[in-house]
């Protein structure tokens, strides 16, 4: 008996043994910062995978929806109705655009790191200096879009602003960089780009030299420097042709005309942003609308109308259904998103020219992008710098809606037009508020408790 026990205790100390030694062994293939980037090739895809995590969806959401280019859908169940209501709270609003994108810097970050460790081969090095130039641009525009939303103010350097966050750290408790260091970083960011961007860099579907300077147009614009914005936006004028009525629809509703694009986020299966589900069911019927106002202002012989509006909807019953990105015949909607067009930077730069007080000019460009649109548009001439602004934000409007510029045009001009948000009175029925005072505390995003009750050393915005 005792031989018996003997066998048996020996048979499990060699089983327990072998467990302990399988529990113990490293897996050759789990995938740690030290293995996951080796060679070019995987720097590759993981800029692939990081330029995929970037989310757009989040901005164009929240521009159309916070403010008055959407009403309540028809077939609403509920859905969207706290960015209806504009509620903007530190539990809530902000459509996790602060986590997301620090997170998907992190991605960037950590691809910058594991670069340091490669060495490339002499016929990578284009692809190498490529791929850190993404990097670079695409960290400087999350950086941007950042201060745009949880900055106090643009105009100010002193302001607070956001971290900058240029390394990777899993347990960092950063505080506000002012705006001018957040600007400075950015612009180091984007002079970075235009150095390693190989000669000839052209596709739109990644950053290019030309990325870099409509990025610099629009942070001009924002931070008031209209000298700047004239400059950068003129740059990209010269190079870009408007599209004519055919392209514009080819652009949006084919998804496949590129003449006015400068950048577009490349939609493909398993990266496809389904813009169209923004407002709208797979099925038919919309949980959101076109506001009955902006549906409104579009004019039959206006080419953005039968963009927009899509041809379903019925505005005799003040029914305007999103139609700019429509699904296509695998009903997936898989859409580019032009997230640069040339038409924006002329009216960037009308606005500029506008704040400068050479009103010819800005009508001038004003009416370059009515006239391409809507063959039977005018402009009549700008006397004041209200008259002036008034006709860009209407512009604006037309042309940019449902692409993530609303809110941030309402913002940056309220200052001019004495008004924050005014929805028509058919757009804000029952419990939907009409109106956000100038002054509201919803024009600076609240930072998100995630952030504030982890990290004791950042600043809650203003009246949050």
């Amino acid at each position: 008996m005792k031989k018996y026990l003997s066998i048996l205790t020996l048979a499990g100390a060699v089983l327990f043994s072998s467990c302990s030694d399988q529990l113990d062994r490293f897996p050759v293939d789990q995938l740690v910062e030290e293995t996951a980037f080796q060679t070019v090739s995987d720097l590759q895809l993981g800029l692939a995978g990081a330029i995929g995590n970037y989310n757009p969806n989040n901005f164009v959401e929240f521009n159309s929806i916070f403010t008055d280019n959407c009403g309540l859908g028809v077939d609403n169940g509920g859905q969207e109705l706290n960015t209806l209501n504009q509620i903007l709270n530190p539990a809530g609003g902000d459509r996790g655009i602060w986590v997301s994108h620090y997170s998907t810097m992190n991605d960037f970050n950590r691809l910058f790191a594991s670069a340091a460790t490669i060495t490339p081969a002499s016929s990578e090095v284009a692809q190498y200096n490529n791929i850190l130039a993404q990097a670079h641009a695409f960290r400087a525009l999350m950086h941007y879009e950042l201060l745009l939303y949880y900055g106090f103010d643009m105009t100010d350097p002193s302001a607070p602003g956001v971290p900058v966050v240029d390394f990777v750290s899993a347990d960092a408790f950063p505080t506000r960089n002012t705006t001018g260091e957040v600007l400075t970083f950015i612009q180091d960011e984007l002079d970075n780009a235009l150095s390693l961007f190989p000669a000839g860099t052209s596709d739109i579907n990644f950053a290019t030299p030309d990325f870099v300077t409509f990025l610099r147009a629009r942070i001009a614009l924002e931070t008031g420097d209209n000298a700047g914005a004239i400059g950068f936006a003129t740059q990209i004028i010269n190079n870009y042709s408007l599209a004519t009525p055919a392209q514009y629809f080819g652009m949006f509703n084919e998804d496949d005309d590129t003449t006015e694009v400068i950048w577009k986020y490349d939609s493909v299966q398993g990266f496809n942003l389904g813009l169209h589900f923004i407002w709208n069911f797979t099925g038919p019927g919309p949980f959101i609308e076109m506001s009955d106002e902006l549906g409104e202002l579009y004019e039959a012989s206006d080419i953005r109308r039968s963009v927009n509006i899509d041809p379903t909807s019925t505005p005799a019953d003040n029914i305007y259904i999103v139609g700019k990105y429509p699904p296509n015949a695998d009903t997936q909607a898989i859409n580019d998103f032009k997230a640069m067009r040339v038409s924006e930077a002329y009216l960037i730069r009308a606005e500029a020219y506008a704040k400068s007080s050479q009103f010819p000019q800005a009508a001038g460009d004003v009416l370059a992008v009515r006239t391409a649109r809507n063959p039977a548009g005018s402009v009549s001439p700008y006397a004041t710098l209200s008259q002036a602004i008034d006709d860009i934000l209407l512009e604006r409007r037309l042309e940019l809606s449902f692409e993530g510029h609303r809110y941030n045009d309402l913002k940056r001009l309220r200052s001019i037009t004495n008004s924050g948000i005014e929805r028509q009175a058919s757009d804000c029925e029952g419990a939907i508020p009409c109106t956000l005072a100038v002054n509201a505390a919803e024009w600076i995003f609240p930072l998100p408790l995630t952030e504030t009750n982890a990290n004791s050393n950042i600043q809650q915005a203003p009246n949050y």
